[in-house]
């Protein structure tokens, strides 16, 4: 890459969603990019922030290297924590979105 050359696209995400069931977090989401190659991965932040009860994940892009065909890709992002806190947010970074958190455990 060129110093002239723009950055490469980190890809557009959307449909995040963050459930709490039994003793586990789980975070799905679905990110495109403009070319095969592409991964992307969410990782807790260290260190994490000042509410215990929002959990800050990190959106981590890997770029393709050598040519890659100009086709678009989708990509489903899942994370999963197992945990018995009771979080009410997760804040993905960079993008500073903040989801809340679905309670999906049974009832009873």
């Amino acid at each position: 890459m060129e110093a002239s050359d723009p950055a490469p696209q980190q890809g557009k995400c959307r449909d995040w969603k963050a459930q709490r069931g039994p003793g586990v977090l789980v975070v799905d989401g679905w990110c495109t990019y403009p070319s095969a190659g592409w991964m992307t991965e969410l990782r807790e932040m260290e260190p994490q922030g000042v509410n215990p009860k929002d959990l800050l994940l990190e959106r981590v892009t890997t770029v393709p290297e050598g040519y890659q065909p100009p086709v678009v890709r989708g990509i489903e992002v899942h994370f999963e924590k197992v945990t018995d806190s009771e979080y009410d947010t997760v804040t993905i970074m960079p993008d500073e979105l903040t989801l809340e958190v679905i309670d999906a455990r049974p009832k009873g």
